[in-house]
């Protein structure tokens, strides 16, 4: 398992001996304890960085083959406006533009029609 921090670089291992870098967009696994790569070689976590977070979506796919870690924790982070904050504003809107309405008004209105 590898745990996912933001702004920290992928290491696993029981002592943290291992660590992932990227080759072009591949992960590939580096022993840090053999020396073939030392922590700033490493592939840095970003949660806001979203190619990134497809990549590790992708990591566990084939993990016999790729001797790739899970990964656990945020993978990707963003901030958007909410469903109910959009409709408020649009609300809110309507109302400075036309004011409040009167229903009682909009039910005698002249747009209505016969049924005959």
């Amino acid at each position: 398992a590898i745990f996912l921090e933001h702004n920290q670089p992928l290491v696993f291992g029981n002592e943290q001996q291992k660590g992932i870098k990227l080759d072009g967009t591949k992960p590939i696994v580096v022993d840090l304890a053999a020396g073939e790569a030392s922590k700033d070689d490493l592939w840095i976590h970003d949660e806001g960085d979203q190619v990134k977070a497809q990549i590790l979506s992708r990591i566990f796919d084939d993990p016999a083959k790729s001797g790739l870690p899970r990964p656990f924790g945020v993978f990707y982070e963003t901030q958007r406006p909410t469903y109910e904050s959009l409709l408020m504003d649009q609300i809110a809107s309507v109302k400075k533009d036309q004011g409040e309405g009167d229903l009682d008004q909009l039910l005698a209105g002249n747009a209505t029609w016969t049924i005959s």
